[in-house]
């Protein structure tokens, strides 16, 4: 399926440079500017130990991206993101929305479906993250694939003299993905499953603040607040408010170090679940920190540590940490070898390890770099 999606794109490109050249007499090559950025990004993933949560292969094919994205106008731009899943046998469009990139009172308006705005860690895709797996708070209460869904966001970039503050609000469909606004039930099979409200008028709230300094000429410090609330039952008459807050310090020397660096990612989660009348609310919280050092031209060192409880149970929790070594020849690719420890909510220990190769073709990068 994906294969017939890439080459239908090449063939219309195509078809558009020839039209284009014979009705104008331009060169073809004139054309690619109406052309969008075409990217793929593949995931490979091997895996072995002795966690139950493992994939059943040794080897995997985890995920194939495909990104285009170009300026549609001169007033805003369009991004398509598409997922080949192997092991689901499923083609998926993660995302696909339009940006109006210039707007007044400095605002900006993004329509469709996409990642929504919470925290850091959520906006990135999983192939692009660089760690073999996500951090057990944002698999506890976000699900696997993140809060994303389809609807609207607007930001406003604060006009205050001296400081960066960016204000966004998001009304989106349900994130039926998500433990935290789900029900989780058994089916008429005895497997397990997610189910929340299919009422129209039930919608998921999202606010987000955040900021950024500069510290020094070589380190900077982000901020942010995040607020997200939507019903979390199949009648509609319970609600979910969840809270996060995250923290990012970079350090770079732009004349001393320039192929060192230092990351300090840090985020909590705090949720707030409300049950059936007689019963008190659920409160659970989680997060994760994770530093990475650059400690040479191409050569990354890090670790992760993690503690989530669950979005719909009170006394369990699990906790661990992740730590790898990665090898980046450029921002198209990478490889990299890394080690899991969980203690799980039931007294048990999970090892598991990793190597994960990631490559692209096209101007986008595989991962942030």
């Amino acid at each position: 399926m994906l294969i017939k999606i890439l080459i239908a794109g090449i063939l219309v490109s195509g078809f558009m440079a020839a039209v284009l050249a014979q009705t104008t007499g331009a060169p073809q090559q004139a054309s690619s500017t109406f052309n969008p950025n075409i990217s793929v990004i593949t995931d490979v993933l091997s895996a072995f130990g002795n966690d139950s949560y493992l994939p059943g292969q040794a080897l995997n094919l985890n995920e194939v991206e495909v990104a285009f994205q170009s300026v549609v106008d001169p007033y805003g731009r369009a991004d398509i993101f598409i997922g080949y899943h192997p092991a689901e046998e499923a083609v998926e469009v993660e995302e696909a929305y339009f940006t109006w990139l210039t707007m007044p009172l400095s605002l900006q308006a993004k329509i469709g479906k996409f990642r929504s705005n919470f925290g850091k860690f959520n906006l990135t895709h999983p192939p692009e993250t660089g760690l073999a797996d996500r951090p057990l708070a944002a698999l506890n209460f976000l699900g696997e694939e993140g809060l994303g869904s389809t609807g609207a966001t607007v930001s406003w970039l604060v006009p205050i003299s001296g400081l960066y503050l960016k204000l966004i609000g998001e009304v989106t469909t349900i994130w039926e993905e998500a433990p935290v606004f789900s029900t989780l039930e058994i089916d008429s099979s005895g497997a397990e499953e997610l189910v929340t409200s299919d009422k129209k008028e039930d919608l998921g709230y999202l606010g987000r603040a955040e900021t950024f300094f500069d510290i020094s000429e070589a380190s900077n410090l982000a901020i942010g607040t995040s607020f997200a609330t939507s019903v979390n039952n199949p009648v509609g008459d319970l609600w979910t408010r969840l809270w996060g807050a995250d923290l990012t310090f970079r350090w770079k020397n732009p004349r001393r170090a320039v192929y060192h660096s230092l990351t300090w990612r840090n985020e909590l989660l705090y949720n707030d679940r409300e049950m059936p009348i007689g019963e008190e609310n659920i409160r659970t919280w989680g997060g994760f920190s994770l530093l990475d050092w650059q400690f040479s031209k191409r050569w990354h060192l890090g670790g992760r540590g993690d503690y989530s409880e669950f979005s719909d149970t009170e006394g369990l929790s699990e906790k661990g940490g992740l730590s790898y070594l990665s090898f980046t020849p450029s921002e198209f690719s990478l490889v990299s070898v890394q080690g899991r420890y969980v203690r799980r909510s039931d007294g048990s220990d999970d090892t598991a390890g990793f190597v994960k190769f990631t490559f692209n073709i096209g101007p986008h990068g595989a991962h942030p770099y």
